[in-house]
């Protein structure tokens, strides 16, 4: 099943791919648990191993590793100016 969801998702795509609704997805990105999306063809896009790796940090599966760090810090500057 894994091979019918392409490395590139649009938002529509990756909602269905983790089975959320939309609001949840944007509560996600905006707490940083979940990554942004990358314009890819002049539009926002998923990267599916992103995604996974997001999931495993969540599911405690994963430590959360450097580059996640960063992306938490760079949400946490945003939202405190």
């Amino acid at each position: 099943m894994a091979d019918r969801w392409p490395q590139m998702m649009t938002k529509k795509t990756a909602l269905a791919y983790l089975d959320i609704g939309e609001t949840a997805f944007d509560r996600e990105i905006a707490a940083a648990r979940l990554p942004d999306g990358v314009l890819f063809g002049g539009r926002l896009h998923w990267y599916r191993d992103a995604l996974d790796k997001a999931l495993a940090v969540i599911a405690g599966e994963m430590p959360e590793d450097a580059a996640i760090a960063r992306f938490r810090e760079r949400i946490a500057k945003k939202k405190a100016a």
